[in-house]
C-alpha cells in the first residue's frame, strides 16, 4: 500500500511537469482561451460543479493537455481573482473579458 508521503510527492511531482509543460511548450490548436488570458467563470456550472467558483473573474492558467498530454483542450486550470487556483472549468462554463 502506498503512503500518504508518498502519494503526495508523487502528485506534485505530477504538478511540477505539468507546470514545466506550460513553459516548454506551444499552446495547443484548438484552446479557445489562451495562458494569461482574462475570463468570466458563469453562474450555472451545472449539477456536477455545484462546489466550485463560479460567477467570478479568472485569468486561464493552461488547458489540460497542455499540461499533461491528450487531447483535451476544453478544459481549464484556473487562477480564480481572490481565491487561487482551480481546475478544470468547461470552456462552455467561460466567456473572455474584453480589456
Amino acid at each position: 500500500m502506498i503512503d500518504y508521503e508518498t502519494r503526495v510527492a508523487d502528485a506534485m511531482g505530477i504538478f511540477t511537469e505539468g507546470r514545466r509543460r506550460l513553459k516548454a511548450m506551444a499552446e495547443p490548436d484548438g484552446q479557445k482561451f489562451h495562458i494569461g488570458q482574462r475570463v468570466h467563470i458563469a453562474k450555472d456550472l451545472g449539477e456536477t460543479m455545484i462546489y466550485f467558483n463560479s460567477d467570478v473573474d479568472a485569468t486561464v492558467v493552461g488547458v489540460y493537455s497542455h499540461m499533461y498530454g491528450g487531447d483535451d483542450v476544453e478544459s481549464y486550470s484556473l487562477n480564480i481573482d481572490g481565491i487561487g487556483e482551480s481546475a478544470w472549468y468547461q470552456e462552455w462554463q467561460l466567456t473572455a473579458i474584453e480589456e
